[in-house]
């Protein structure tokens, strides 16, 4: 979904994080996914003071408020999300809606459970950050790590009559998302590693040996290391593409006005 007209820069930002959340409430997947963690750590939900960092509907905060949560704290930035989420939450007494960015936000009471789905597309690009710089510490926080896979294969295996392998070696440099459809399963190595507390690991990466002119980056998320979701199986997150230029790279998160932009160069 993609706004066409012109707006003021404040309102079209707010309509595309609308839209943007529109979208990733349309991954059943990732919804069924998430609810059952929350399940699994319902013992400790219960009777627990629960926040939600950019609760977007508030589907979660409601899901943590009947599950027995003493408090949520529904904290959302946006504004048209957060009036929403008003709507949604307004008959559960044991929520409260807190429209401010989850960095600003000051709990009045310690925190119990931190619930959160701050992952890019390469795992550190959006806002899995802020998690490092909060102004409470939760005692559990649901998810607490994710990875950033990948895998060689071979253009040829991919290419069709319209991406051939010609448009392929185009994009050299380039990292492009729905480049081709997804399969299972290809992704057998780690090139990033981010966990709550420990922040994100990320070292330059050797090829050297591994056959495949085509690599394949996918998000996979992570509690207790235990697969929660991943890219292929839950559409939010599609896997990332780039002809193979080298037998080493190196991927940086660098700072960006919103989120993190991404470096990525093929090393000599």
């Amino acid at each position: 979904m993609d706004i066409l007209n012109q707006l003021p820069e404040r309102r079209y930002r707010e309509i595309d994080d609308l839209l943007a959340f529109v979208s990733i409430y349309d991954d059943d997947e990732r919804t069924a996914a998430f609810s059952r963690l929350l399940r699994r750590h319902a013992h400790l939900i219960r009777g627990a003071v629960c926040v939600e960092a950019g609760c977007g509907l508030g589907i979660f905060s409601e899901m943590l408020a009947r599950m027995g949560a003493r408090t949520v704290y529904a904290v959302e930035h946006n504004p048209l999300l957060a009036e929403l989420a008003r709507q949604r939450l307004a008959e559960l007494p044991n929520v409260q809606v807190v429209e401010t960015d989850i960095l600003d936000f000051a709990p009045p009471e310690p925190v119990d459970v931190l619930v959160h789905e701050f992952y890019g597309q390469l795992l550190f690009d959006e806002d899995l950050w802020v998690l490092d710089h909060l102004q409470f510490e939760p005692n559990l926080v649901l998810p607490d790590g994710g990875e950033l896979r990948f895998g060689l294969a071979y253009v040829e295996e991919y290419a069709d009559e319209v991406v051939t392998p010609d448009v392929v070696r185009k994009l050299e440099g380039a990292l492009v998302s729905g480049l081709f459809e997804e399969r299972k399963n290809e992704l057998a190595h780690t090139a990033a590693v981010w966990r709550f507390g420990s922040g994100l690991q990320v070292s330059d990466v050797d090829l050297s040996g591994k056959p495949g002119d085509l690599l394949i980056f996918g998000l996979r998320v992570t509690h207790k290391g235990r697969t929660v979701c991943e890219a292929a199986r839950c559409s939010n997150w599609s896997y990332v593409w780039t002809p193979r230029a080298g037998d080493r790279f190196r991927l940086r998160f660098l700072p960006a006005e919103a989120g993190r932009d991404v470096e990525f160069t093929w090393l000599t």
